[in-house]
């Protein structure tokens, strides 16, 4: 009875850590994928990378008005699942994410969509407004309308098309951009040179004021989008391709040519790799070595294919729903949550929000964040209330319901608005927090303790 229980506590081990590395390849973006796929490889013997691409991936068929009959075969997640800490939003992620809760024109969305994608590592823009308005359809006066709504995201500065721009609008939000300091910004060359009593007579201040505006200049942002990291740069890449056969169908599978590819080594390849290590496979000291390299490289491989069958099928899923997109732009976008994609491929939500984290697909209309085709609420909707409108609702009972000595501060309540699937800045709490007339969460504590000592 005993060894019957450990076998199946090894096995539910076993099976755990396989899971667990799947959704870890999963959430990887193709290009942090082949990263991680060299390093297994350079460590394991069993493992190789194949110079030649085989065809392995599937594409996913769905006729007009008729889902397929696309391969269900995986199995919901476990509790350990849920478990699993958190992936960090990429700042493209970031960026889709407070589009949504800004806008509920689909319009908007399209621009912003465009935008998004078409920043470069420091966070700027560098399509001229001739070039986006030819690439979204949308005029010239509703483009730079959104990306200066856009340019008050977090990070703050980003969207700006130069660096003075940048640091103007980060001067604007903490509510420092005066005359003075608008005339540093026109003549930063001086201080790049040195040129300080100059430049003072310049903003009309004396040296002492000049310093200070340097020292507040030193503090803001040069480059947003840069500080993040380079895994925070917005995807410029598809993981995934949808496409018209010409048969009425759509066609959705992973981008053959940045999908990394590995595979377990032939025998004759194992063999002279491990002799080349000292190593003899018939030694016994080595044998549970041998074993383990074997075990984690069938793994590896099986996590791959569960990986791109995962995407596949959820992608499958988001453009059935959303196939009139593909036919009519953004006009076609339907609402869309991370627990219908769920429910539809048959998965635990945390693998969908996995799936599409950091994934672009390209598609007729261009390419977009797979998250870009999730949102609860779309223009046109009037049954339904703003997005905007109810994460402020959620953030009222948050507070209604918060204990006399467990007061939720703005950091505290941007945790439990992410719990909930909603990622919003600080900054933007801060906001909503003072539409709905509640006051920082320092003086409700003060309240609170007086009352107390009231009674």
């Amino acid at each position: 009875m005993l060894q019957g229980q450990e076998m199946r506590q090894g096995q539910g081990l076993f099976m755990n850590g396989q899971m667990r590395q799947a959704l870890h390849l999963l959430h990887l973006t193709n290009a942090d994928l082949q990263a991680y796929l060299e390093e297994q490889a350079a460590s394991n013997p069993f493992l190789e990378l194949p110079s030649v691409d085989p065809a392995i991936s599937s594409p996913a068929r769905f006729e007009r008005g008729r889902a397929d009959m696309f391969v269900q075969s995986g199995q919901r997640d476990d509790d350990g699942t849920a478990r699993l800490p958190d992936v960090p939003l990429s700042l493209t992620d970031q960026l889709y994410e407070q589009l949504r809760l800004s806008t509920a024109s689909q319009q908007d969305m399209l621009i912003g969509a465009y935008l998004i994608e078409a920043l470069d590592a420091a966070g700027r823009l560098t399509d001229s407004l001739d070039v986006l308005v030819q690439r979204t359809g949308q005029s010239a006066e509703d483009i730079e309308r959104v990306r200066q709504n856009m340019m008050r995201f977090e990070p703050v500065g980003i969207f700006a098309r130069s660096l003075r721009e940048c640091l103007a609008v980060q001067l604007q939000e903490r509510g420092s951009l005066d005359h003075a300091m608008e005339k540093l910004l026109d003549h930063m060359d001086m201080l790049a040179r040195g040129e300080m009593l100059r430049l003072a007579r310049q903003c009309n201040v004396d040296q002492v004021t000049l310093d200070s505006m340097v020292a507040e200049l030193k503090r803001l942002n040069p480059k947003p989008g840069f500080d993040a990291g380079a895994d925070m740069v917005p995807v410029r890449v598809s993981d995934l391709v949808v496409s018209a056969d010409g048969h009425g169908d759509w066609v959705v599978e992973l981008n053959a040519q940045t999908l990394p590819r590995v595979m377990l080594a032939h025998d004759l390849q194992t063999r002279v790799s491990l002799r080349g290590q000292g190593i003899r496979p018939q030694d016994r000291q080595v044998s549970g070595f041998l074993e383990q390299w074997r075990t984690q490289a069938h793994w590896l491989v099986r996590g791959m294919e569960l990986r791109c069958n995962t995407l596949l099928r959820v992608a499958r899923e988001i453009f059935r729903r959303q196939e009139a997109f593909l036919v009519h732009g953004a006009s076609g976008l339907v609402p869309l949550t991370l627990k219908d994609v769920a429910e539809g491929v048959g998965v635990h939500e945390s693998t969908v929000s996995r799936a599409v984290m950091g994934k672009a697909v390209a598609t007729p209309q261009g390419l977009f964040a797979l998250r870009f085709f999730f949102s609860s609420v779309l223009a046109g909707n009037t049954q339904q209330a703003h997005s905007a409108e109810a994460v402020r609702e959620i953030i009222r009972r948050l507070v209604a319901d918060e204990g006399p000595k467990a007061v939720f501060s703005d950091d505290d309540l941007v945790r439990q608005l992410r719990e909930r699937g909603i990622v919003i800045a600080r900054r933007t709490v801060a906001k909503y927090r003072d539409i709905l007339n509640i006051a920082p969460s320092f003086i409700r504590k003060r309240k609170n303790l007086l009352r107390g000592r009231g009674a």
